[in-house]
C-alpha cells in the first residue's frame, strides 16, 4: 500500500482590513495603499512558493485585535511554512481552550491547556493529543530534570501514532519579554527531548508568577515548530 504524503494545512492569517476613505491615523492603522501592497506581494509570494510575511502587517492586526475588545489573543507561528495566525478563543472546556482565527469563521484551531499546545485540528497531519501534566509541572515550577512526554498523531492514513519523548528541563536566567499588552520579565526554560527516531529542542518563557507567556514546541514531523505567544 502506498502511503500518503501528509501536507500541512496551515490557519492562514488574516490580512484583510477595513479600508475607509479620506485621512488615517497613523498611530492606529497603516495607509491604505501600503496594506493593499503588502497583501499583494504576500499573494504574489504564496503563488510562487515562498510564504514571507510583512512584520508591520502582524502588528497592525494585533494593534487592531486588542483595540476591539478585552477578549484573550495570541500570535502563532509555523516555523515549517512561515505561516502567521492571528490567534482568540472559541471554546473553553476545563484547564482547556481552544483557538481559532481572530476575526473570521475559520474552523481549524489549536487547544492548549496552561497555555501549552495539546492538540491541532484541521492542520493535516495533526496532534490528536499529548500529555503535559508533567510538562507543565516542570516548566512551571522552574524546575531541572528529567520528564516524558507523549504526542499522538494522525498519520497519513487516519491512523494514530504514539511518539514517547524522553525531555530533560534546564531552567535559564531572567530576560525581558514583550508581546502585545505583555511586558515582563521571564525565565527561559529549554527543553531537549529524545525520541526513538530522532530529537527535538523547545522552550518556554515563564513569567514570576509562573504564566507560559511563550513557548515554542515541536508537535510532530508532520507539523514540526510552532511559537505560540500571548498577547493579554
Amino acid at each position: 500500500m502506498t502511503r500518503r504524503k501528509p501536507h500541512l494545512y496551515a490557519i492562514g492569517f488574516l490580512v484583510a482590513v477595513a479600508l475607509t476613505s479620506g485621512c488615517t491615523n497613523k498611530d492606529q492603522e497603516l495607509p491604505a495603499a501600503s496594506v493593499i501592497k503588502t497583501v499583494l506581494e504576500q499573494r504574489r509570494a504564496k503563488q510562487e512558493g515562498v510564504r514571507k510575511i510583512d512584520e508591520r502587517l502582524v502588528q497592525f492586526q494585533i494593534k487592531r485585535a486588542l483595540a476591539s475588545g478585552d477578549e484573550p489573543l495570541a500570535l502563532m507561528r509555523i516555523s515549517k511554512t512561515g505561516s502567521v495566525a492571528l490567534l482568540r478563543v472559541i471554546e473553553t472546556n476545563g484547564p482547556y481552550r481552544t483557538w481559532a482565527a481572530w476575526g473570521t469563521t475559520e474552523r481549524r484551531s489549536v487547544t492548549t491547556r496552561g497555555d501549552v499546545i495539546t492538540a491541532t485540528r484541521g492542520l493535516g497531519t495533526d496532534l490528536m493529543s499529548s500529555n503535559v501534566n508533567g510538562l507543565l509541572r516542570m516548566v512551571t515550577g522552574l524546575k531541572d530534570g528529567i520528564e516524558r512526554q507523549v504526542l499522538r498523531h494522525l498519520d497519513g492514513e487516519n491512523q494514530i501514532v504514539e511518539t514517547v519523548a524522553d525531555c530533560a528541563f534546564t531552567p535559564d536566567g531572567p530576560q525581558s519579554f514583550s508581546s502585545g499588552e505583555i511586558r515582563t520579565r521571564v525565565t527561559r526554560v529549554d527543553v531537549f527531548c529524545k525520541t526513538e527516531t530522532g530529537r527535538f529542542n523547545n522552550y518556554y518563557l515563564v513569567s514570576a508568577g509562573g504564566r507560559i507567556v511563550e513557548a515554542k514546541t515541536w508537535l510532530g514531523d508532520g507539523l514540526g515548530y510552532f511559537t505560540f505567544s500571548l498577547l493579554r
